[in-house]
């Protein structure tokens, strides 16, 4: 009988001895931010991988986390930029919740300003429907013994699920349909948590900038940020996740959604933020920039491109000249070249700087394959550009090609070669030879002309009249003369507005 309860408490001790060895699935992931700690908690949560894809080290430099937590996939993005300021984007992918904290360890005092108080109701757009996401929750700023610490802007969660259209030769339409946006912020003296939740096929995305220094000097600042951001939300972003920055896009997308966002080129580059980081210095508005400049860099590199494609279909292209996703918007181009040639230029980014003449020796490439508007004198650069569209001539619109004048305007300036100032004169030629045929008869203008020399559609309310005046500007700059044509239009459009 002793014999017999010995052999049984060794099993019972061997048993014991075997579940010990096995290792217990992490629950906790701590991910360094300088001398503070974001930590990850979920069920079965576990690092698979660290590596820090390319960038540009003199302004940024980004580490990717991933990890695993049974069921799902956890992303982190930290984009530490050359001030000491940290966008982190975090995804969370599959069936799963994940909890996540900020600790500013040896605050006392701390407070918060409410980014998000008294929304304007936004009125229905007949382009891109409703948009009901909302700017960050708000500024924090943590202070010990009333010396300032740290401040984090913190967004709020967008929860959503990818659609994807497929094409031949390995092309593919590719969109967010949000689900739901939601404010799990939560904050005290100890530091900020924040809870991402999604089930499967969903993913849910959460950001936030932890700042070493005050991010802004004067209160009118902040304050006019904060009003502009409400008021003019189609010109911000409010959801950038480890891939880009996530936009409302219009109803004529495939696949369709009411609820559809993307990685919209149109507003990559957060015009606005930067003039206002140009104009004001403010530290907000140079890590906006900053964060600007590398998601198109990594958008580009990423994809191994000199230019920046869209990678979500219009169906109205699409329908006209079978153009699918992947394809070259020119004038999102011309924006995106411009404003990192700016920021390159006076950063100091060689990099940046190179769009500028990248592009422009991009579309002097699609120029000579004929993917233009003849005229009477000179050309149209066509509006876009896809292998697909085979011998089917894409329209050119007064706006894009004013856009692209005066981008080669520009490229001359800081070159000197003279390719890009010929190239300037087509399109003012061009321009010139159709002359008062660009105006419709209410006396508005028409929005693009065709290859047939026939015109279509109703123009910007203001866009086209800025790129007329500023095209003007430019040329006589170079020391060339006004042109009556150009004057006309202009006058024409002024007293169309004038007469509304």
């Amino acid at each position: 009988m002793r014999k017999a309860l010995l052999l049984l408490l060794a099993v019972i001790i061997m048993a014991g001895c075997t579940e010990t060895k096995e290792e217990e699935p992490a629950d906790r992931a701590e991910i360094p931010l300088g001398s503070r700690m974001l930590v990850l908690e979920a069920e079965g949560l576990q690092l698979e991988q660290e590596f820090q894809p390319e960038g540009l080290d003199s302004l940024y430099k980004d580490t990717v986390y991933k990890l695993d937590a049974q069921s799902a996939n956890i992303t982190v993005r930290v984009r530490k930029l050359n001030n000491g300021d940290r966008f982190v984007m975090t995804r969370l992918s599959g069936k799963g919740t994940i909890k996540a904290t900020i600790s500013i360890p040896g605050a006392d005092d701390y407070y918060m300003i409410d980014w998000t108080k008294d929304m304007p109701v936004r009125e229905h757009n007949k382009v891109t429907g409703v948009d009901p996401t909302k700017p960050p929750v708000g500024l924090l700023r943590y202070t010990k013994n009333h010396e300032f610490m740290n401040e984090l802007v913190m967004s709020h969660s967008f929860t959503s699920k990818e659609l994807t259209e497929l094409y031949g030769s390995g092309r593919e339409s590719r969109l967010h349909e949000l689900l739901a946006e939601k404010n799990t912020v939560t904050h005290s003296k100890k530091g900020v948590q924040f809870e991402l939740t999604s089930e499967r096929d969903q993913m849910a995305d959460q950001w936030f900038l932890l700042a070493e220094h005050p991010l802004f000097d004067e209160s009118s600042h902040l304050n006019d940020w904060i009003t502009f951001q409400k008021e003019h939300y189609k010109e911000v972003n409010n959801w950038f996740a480890v891939d880009g920055p996530v936009k409302k896009l219009p109803w004529s997308v495939e696949p369709f959604t009411k609820d559809g966002y993307g990685l919209y080129l149109g507003t990559m580059i957060e015009k606005e933020a930067i003039d206002r980081f140009f104009r004001d210095q403010e530290r907000y508005f140079y890590d906006l920039t900053v964060q600007s400049a590398a998601n198109l860099w990594t958008y580009r590199t990423t994809r191994n491109d000199v230019i920046w494609k869209t990678e979500f279909t219009s169906t109205w292209l699409k329908q006209k000249y079978n153009i699918t996703a992947p394809y070259v918007d020119t004038r999102h181009n011309e924006l995106i070249a411009l404003y990192l040639h700016r920021i390159g230029k006076e950063l100091g980014v060689p990099e940046l700087e190179a769009a500028l003449t990248d592009y422009s020796d991009y579309l002097l490439k699609l120029i000579s394959i004929d993917n233009i508007v003849p005229a009477e004198k000179g050309y149209y650069p066509a509006d876009y550009y896809s292998p697909q569209q085979g011998k089917q001539f894409i329209h050119a619109s007064l706006n894009h090609s004013l856009g692209e004048a005066n981008m080669f305007i520009k490229a001359y300036k800081e070159t000197k070669e003279k390719k890009y100032l010929l190239a300037a004169r087509n399109i003012r030629q061009a321009v010139e030879s159709t002359g008062e045929k660009w105006i419709r008869p209410n006396g508005d203008l028409w929005y693009q002309i065709n290859r047939d020399g026939t015109f279509d559609g109703g123009d910007y309310e203001l866009l086209t009249l800025y790129d007329l005046r500023r095209h003007e500007k430019n040329w006589k700059e170079l020391g060339g003369k006004p042109s009556p044509i150009l004057q006309k239009l202009i006058e024409s459009k002024e007293q169309y507005l004038n007469s509304k």
